[in-house]
């Protein structure tokens, strides 16, 4: 997965995952390049701080040693170094912290098996309950596309497959090529870091070499690779431009059911929403036929898959088949590139595959976790994570517990990705929890230039809103510093931002933009507060839209406007008190209980207004003006009600509702005789 490829709560078409991140700085000050003995020792402090030399695809037998060494050597002193000692020495206070907290506990006396009691009554109950849940074959599967951007440019410059190359420039590399890794070159490391390590490695032999970046190409070729899984499950989903989640489930219950039936006809078949009557029944798998025939069947298809894609568009991918995404997800890495691998549904085929595993293998376990786990409980393979689930009960938060407690039995799940329940419309808004784009350059400081590329970012962002037909409420602005502190600021609307041309209710991308720039005002008054002098210099930009709203619920919304709209109003009594009237709208003998009294009081002015009301009763009003439509003329009233729901409505009545409730309450307070004589 390259650097783009972003995790599944986090999409972007630019390099955003600033694991390695040095600074960029033209008059870098490099250490002497004899690595001595105190540069030798602090190579595993190197490793603590780095990520460079990771378990990514490709590096499994680099020299991890050496390469720490060297990126020490050459970025000692840069202000990322600075910021990541600073990080790490945090980390270490937390690390004794939590081992203290721990020693406490098992000092007490009165605790002394609380392990044996918090797994037999807290943990293992859950984990029992996760196992039962689990799918009984294995149909997940993940696609990922192999150096995605580099394999991109190596269809039209064949020659980069044989040499170290990589996409990017001398400050940031988007990805490497499979050559370039076994040089310790990896996507979101800085270039001329990557040219330091294969110039090196190789004794001169070879240099690495740079392609300039191009997002169209790779959106186009994304959209390619899209277009042909599609027609194995349309509904999967593509978090980033190279991975992509599949189900597999729908098409082999058709295929295997109705085995002489071609592919074309089962894609269309997926397609539809009503059933074809000529299929015949189809069976749960598992009923219908053995599981090693199902399993069998689904790896020859995903093989089938891979070629096609590979035929089609030139670029291979790499697969991971399991009963669950976080597995196949882990597994797609295990036979790149161009390879794939399965991973059966039995508990001991799970517990043979992922008990092995470090925990780094775990996404959503980083470097810092992995540092806390180690530090202190002394855990580096998963099968640690189950052996010591009482520790980190009592340790972590509730939802990290439980998230690593997941992951230490291989479970998570399947429905995460996939809910046939939801409507399609809301299915990515439920799902996701965010969307951002983010860019790395130079540091600037010109206030000018910081807002211009700003807007680039947020209006690249409402492109991909308005694609993706997303709502969001919350935005957040982040911030990296010359220095690489991280700022970051947020704020919540109460009304969604709407980016569809169609709706009356449609934001102007100006106003995200506007958004985002009042956000970076603050981020920068906030710092100017701390530090009362140096310049406000940034590197890194970046805008998250999260927190979206269901296109259902607004629908419902509006259903129910209509619903109340369109019912008749209650005929009250104008002489009873509200109280009485609110009692006798909801009884079935509200008709007749004000019959009478209107005979008597026939002359009453409140009485035209009952007359109306009884005009109306073949007319539907708006719930928030009153105006009268007729009740044929649903497409009116929506686009009524849609304008009478905007920001600036909503704002004016909530002002007049707040100037009413004032004048409210202050003649409430007038209760003395004293406040009478000083009114």
């Amino acid at each position: 997965m390259s650097a783009a490829a972003c995790d599944l709560d986090h999409d972007d078409d630019s390099c955003s995952s600033h694991e390695f991140d040095f600074a960029e700085q033209a008059d870098k000050t490099y250490v002497p390049a004899t690595v001595n003995t105190k540069t030798t020792t602090a190579t595993k402090t190197a490793s603590a701080l780095m990520v460079a030399a990771s378990a990514k695809a490709g590096m499994e037998d680099i020299d991890r040693e050496r390469i720490n060494a060297i990126l020490l050597r050459e970025s000692g002193n840069s202000s990322f170094m600075e910021r990541q000692r600073k990080m790490d020495e945090n980390s270490n206070k937390r690390i004794l912290e939590m081992k203290q907290r721990l020693a406490e506990k098992d000092s007490n006396a009165s605790s002394r098996n609380w392990r044996s009691d918090m797994e037999r009554n807290v943990i293992d109950p859950q984990i029992e309950k996760y196992r039962t849940q689990r799918r009984p074959l294995s149909t997940c599967v993940v696609i990922d596309m192999d150096s995605f951007f580099i394999s991109c440019h190596i269809l039209d410059q064949p020659h980069l497959a044989h040499i170290p190359a990589c996409v990017g420039g001398t400050s940031m590399i988007s990805t490497s090529n499979y050559v370039a890794r076994k040089y310790g070159v990896r996507a979101a490391m800085p270039g001329y870091l990557g040219s330091t390590l294969v110039k090196e490695i190789s004794e001169g032999k070879e240099t690495l070499t740079f392609v300039k970046s191009d997002f169209k190409f790779y959106k186009r070729k994304s959209a390619e690779v899209k277009a042909i899984l599609e027609e194995y499950d349309p509904k999967l989903k593509m978090y980033s431009l190279d991975e992509a989640y599949m189900d597999m489930m729908p098409y082999l219950e058709v295929k295997m059911n109705n085995n002489t039936m071609a592919h074309e006809a089962i894609t269309k078949h997926l397609n539809t929403t009503a059933s074809n009557n000529n299929l015949k029944a189809q069976l749960p798998l598992h009923e219908a036929f053995p599981d090693s025939t199902i399993h069998k069947e689904v790896q020859n298809l995903l093989n089938s898959i891979r070629q096609k894609v590979k035929d089609i568009t030139g670029l291979s991918c790499s697969a991971g088949i399991a009963s669950n995404f976080l597995l196949a997800k882990i597994a797609s890495d295990f036979n790149k590139p161009d390879g794939q691998y399965f991973v059966g549904p039995t508990e001991q085929q799970i517990k043979d595959f992922v008990q092995p595993l470090s925990t780094r293998k775990v996404n959503g376990i980083g470097r810092v976790m992995e540092k806390t786990l180690y530090g202190v409980c002394g855990i580096e393979k998963v099968k640690d994570l189950f052996d010591k689930r009482a520790e980190i009960q009592y340790l972590f938060k509730p939802a990290t517990a439980n998230f690593l407690l997941r992951a230490s039995i291989g479970y998570s799940d399947c429905n995460k990705h996939r809910e046939d329940s939801v409507e399609e419309e809301d299915d990515e808004a439920i799902h996701r929890k965010g969307i951002s784009h983010e860019r790395t350059f130079s540091p600037i400081s010109s206030w000018s230039d910081l807002c211009n590329r700003l807007e680039m970012i947020t209006l690249s962002l409402v492109q991909d809103l308005r694609e993706r037909n997303l709502m969001p409420k919350t935005v957040t602005l982040k911030v990296k510093l010359a220095s690489f502190d991280m700022l970051t600021r947020a704020v919540t609307r109460n009304t969604a931002f709407v980016f569809d041309q169609n709706s009356t209710l449609s934001s102007s991308p100006q106003d995200l933009v506007d958004v985002a720039v009042n956000l970076l005002k603050e981020a920068k008054r906030d710092r100017d507060k701390m530090m009362n002098k140096g310049r406000f210099t940034v590197r890194l930009l970046g805008v998250r839209c999260s927190n979206f709203q269901l296109h259902k619920e607004t629908q419902f919304s509006l259903d129910k406007f209509r619903q109340k709209a369109s019912q008749p109003p209650p005929i009250l009594n104008p002489y009873a008190s509200p109280k009485r009237d609110v009692v006798a709208a909801n009884s079935n003998e509200v008709v007749a209980a004000n019959s009478t009294n209107c005979l008597a009081k026939t002359s009453h002015p409140k009485e035209e207004a009952k007359d109306a009301s009884i005009r109306n009763l073949g007319k539907i009003s708006c719930p928030m003006c009153n105006r009268i439509f007729p009740s044929d003329q649903n497409h009116a009233l929506n686009a009524h009600i849609d304008s009478c729901l905007n920001a600036s409505t909503v704002r004016e009545l909530c002002k007049e509702e707040t100037v009413s409730a004032d004048e409210r309450a202050k003649k409430k307070q007038k209760r003395t005789l004293n406040d009478f004589f000083t009114a």
